[in-house]
């Protein structure tokens, strides 16, 4: 795991060309010079879909923090103001609560194209243009900044982890470590759902077209 973490070109190409982005450009590749691709796009669809399953799983477990959070909020705004009491350990599960959050939905909401994008041409593209700069856009901007948040975020967690590091406060929450385990594996999680997303543009790419995004956006 260390060497995961290092700095060094070979493990930059080890998590940047991993199996996912290698079929998606392999399907490509074969397609292009004539070999037939129908056992790589049957293992194409299977992985697509067994990542899209993960990510809708998650996001199906961590929604239920935001209700969570409101409740503890309310709670701690009632007990301050009301009761005159507070409490270091709920405000810190507040903040627990929201990055992980924001952290494990974010793979579910690139599924759903529910990301910011700032490409204005890529609404007026046709399907096939817009699976071209998806498997782009992937490949060359996504992995490299995943890959990177996974490395420094990576270290960061491993640093934690010599100590076990808990709160600065003294009745605070002794979880900081698990919470910045978080970092990487928001990394690896988004990693993993941008190759099921260069996978996808490419199985359109070779004239197979999967679940389409509105069906998506109905389950998450």
């Amino acid at each position: 795991m260390q060497f995961l973490f290092s700095n060094t070109v070979s493990s930059w190409a080890l998590l940047w060309a991993h199996p996912l982005i290698v079929l998606a450009i392999g399907l490509l590749v074969f397609k292009a010079t004539g070999y037939k691709t129908r056992t790589l796009e049957a293992v194409a669809r299977v992985l697509v879909h067994f990542v899209d399953a993960l990510s809708i799983m998650i996001i199906e477990s961590v929604k239920w923090l935001a209700p969570a959070m409101m409740l503890t909020v309310a709670a701690l705004v009632i007990s301050r103001y009301v009761f005159g009491l507070s409490a270091i350990k709920p405000q810190e599960a507040v903040i627990y609560m929201h990055a992980l959050l924001f952290l494990l939905a974010a793979p579910a909401t690139l599924l759903a194209n529910g990301h910011v994008r700032v490409d204005i041409f890529y609404e007026k593209l046709s399907e096939r243009g817009r699976a071209v700069v998806d498997l782009l856009g992937v490949i060359f901007l996504l992995m490299p900044v995943a890959i990177l948040i996974f490395k420094y975020g990576g270290n960061y967690a491993v640093r934690a982890w010599a100590f076990f590091e808990g709160s600065a406060e003294a009745n605070g929450l002794p979880a900081v470590y698990l919470l910045k385990t978080s970092i990487p594996v928001f990394a690896m999680l988004m990693m993993a759902q941008g190759s099921a997303m260069a996978l996808r543009a490419a199985l359109l790419l070779n004239g197979t077209a999967l679940m389409p995004s509105q069906a998506i956006e109905e389950k998450v």
